[in-house]
């Protein structure tokens, strides 16, 4: 989604005497008005640290700290697929952001309405028709009145009177901001949202307000929206946002997901009720998906490597950076221990601080191979944490790019010295990274490891012993479009990435016909041996 959705959000809880359009009777106050008021302010609501959400379970947290790492893999309470939606494409560098999207069925009956699930944001938010805005009729709305089991609600839970005040919530992204009121409805996850839910794990007879006696379903506070700012959700290609973050975020306990959802398992389950696990696909021919009250084991090629979450009370996926290398030279930038990074599923590219954007760039650029792309050999970025490190390659941070005037070089490499990387001098390899300027106390020295970092790495994010997993992925074999990119000089030696202007390279003929000559036997030339006497 967003570099921005990890910046630290101001949310404002206000009476302010508002009124909407077509409110549907709702019950009396379950509260005096005098409490209401005295509750609400136009102030910044300053949030407590919240060590545990509630989940049944009386267990003390050293002994859970203690459990066997199996207790949080195994088979996951909910699986959900998610879609890959392209929302920026570069032809100039054949490079596309993408957006990983979920469906969610709100209400009853159920509404269907997709979601990007954005571990740098504490809220449920969907556009409703209280919202005129355009950025919201281009988006599925949710209708209050539409749901038998819908309640409009202040921040306590208490139902609001017609024609009453009501508390209200500003969300400030960092390039937008989301204006709204609280609704609760059951949110469902089911096969017609294309997720898988392990009936067995959820505790249909539990005595949880959020529990409902259907698996996968349940009630939740979240936020309608009454105003979206065009910039950036009109182009969204997905209704709202389901934030994973920690309590910090979030409004309140029933706001937060991980915590409704902990509360709604079993608890034979507890230990990996406020777990999630996210898969990236990296081909067509994989599917994306995210796990929760656990993960996928099947998703990892090694063992994960944990590294606690930095100052949890805050909300966010933040973690410590211990040092930065490039290859083997490291940087001097992150010495004084004060880098951190946000693993971020809201964020297409890797961003990296301001004071420091020029001098990685210019390490990661490099020329481009001889098959014209940057899938092949390059400088490797590496985040060093306490006990592992997290690396990337050109596959993962680079794009190709043609240079307008490339220059003759001088001294070109040799074809027959085989130590030696032949290149290209018309074509680059440009890090696909971004700047984000933070203050503290997020910044100054915040990464953010988007997408390029969770599709090579299955990343696990546990909010009951506050960590985040690493290990890499395991992605199929298939012969994808990487794969035909460096077969292309043996089965088409004359391709040119960029043989037509402003046409993105290759094209489905290009793979077609690759694909066709990978399955050409290889002939065999004999060869003529001498006999040893």
């Amino acid at each position: 989604m967003l570099a921005a959705v990890i910046i630290q959000a101001t949310y404002v809880n206000r009476t302010d005497g508002s009124s909407f359009d077509n409110f549907p009777d709702v019950a009396d106050l379950q509260e005096s008005e005098a409490n209401l008021l005295e509750e609400a302010s136009h102030t910044e609501v300053q949030f407590n640290s919240v060590l545990d959400a509630h989940d049944g379970s009386e267990e003390p947290l050293d002994a859970i700290a203690n459990m066997d790492q199996d207790c949080l893999s195994g088979k996951p309470a909910l699986n959900v697929k998610l879609a890959r939606y392209n929302v920026e494409s570069n032809h100039q560098t054949n490079y596309m952001k993408s957006a990983y999207v979920g469906t969610i069925s709100v209400g009853t009956p159920g509404l269907p309405m997709t979601v990007i699930f954005d571990t740098g944001s504490g809220h449920l938010i969907l556009p409703s028709m209280y919202c005129k805005s355009e950025a919201c009729r281009v988006h599925t709305r949710y209708r209050r009145s539409a749901s038998v089991t819908g309640r409009d609600i202040n921040f306590n839970g208490s139902t609001v009177t017609p024609g009453g005040s009501r508390d209200s919530s500003e969300v400030e992204f960092g390039t937008g901001t989301v204006e709204g009121v609280i609704v609760e409805d059951v949110i469902c996850f089911d096969p017609t949202t294309n997720a898988l839910v392990t009936s067995d794990l959820w505790a249909t007879d539990s005595h949880s307000k959020h529990a409902t006696d259907q698996p996968g379903c349940f009630y939740m506070h979240f936020v309608a929206a009454t105003e979206l700012s065009a910039d950036p959700f009109i182009d969204f290609a997905f209704d709202g946002v389901m934030g994973l973050s920690l309590m910090g975020l979030s409004e309140t306990p029933e706001t937060n997901f991980l915590n409704v959802l902990s509360e709604v398992l079993d608890n034979r389950h507890s230990c990996a009720s406020q777990s999630f696990g996210v898969f990236l696909a990296s081909n067509p021919g994989e599917e994306s998906d995210i796990a929760f009250g656990g993960w996928n084991k099947e998703h990892l090629a090694e063992q994960l490597s944990w590294a606690p979450v930095h100052d949890p009370e805050m909300g966010h996926w933040i973690v410590k950076v211990k040092g930065l290398h490039i290859d083997n030279e490291p940087l001097d930038y992150c010495a004084d221990g004060t880098c951190k990074a946000a693993v971020d599923t809201g964020t297409a590219l890797l961003s990296v601080p301001p004071t420091i954007f020029r001098q990685v760039f210019s390490m990661l650029r490099h020329e481009s191979g001889l098959p014209g792309h940057c899938q092949g050999a390059g400088p490797t970025l590496h985040f060093e944490f306490e006990d592992f490190s997290v690396s990337l390659g050109p596959t993962e941070y680079s794009s190709v790019r043609r240079i307008r005037h490339p220059m003759r070089k001088s001294n070109p490499f040799p074809r027959s010295n085989v130590s030696q990387r032949i290149t290209r001098n018309d074509l680059r390899c440009v890090p696909s990274i971004m700047t984000l300027e933070l203050e503290a106390p997020l910044g100054p020295k915040l990464f953010v490891l988007g997408e390029p970092v969770l599709r090579k790495y299955y990343t696990v994010y546990d909010a009951k012993q506050k960590r985040v997993g690493f290990g890499r992925a395991v992605h199929s074999k298939v012969p994808t479009r990487v794969d035909l990119l460096l077969s292309v000089p043996e089965i088409d030696p004359h391709h040119d990435p960029f043989r037509e202007k402003g046409r993105r390279s290759p094209t489905l003929f290009d793979i077609f016909r690759w694909r066709t000559l990978l399955k050409r036997p290889k002939r065999i030339t004999p060869t003529r041996t001498t006999p040893i006497l």
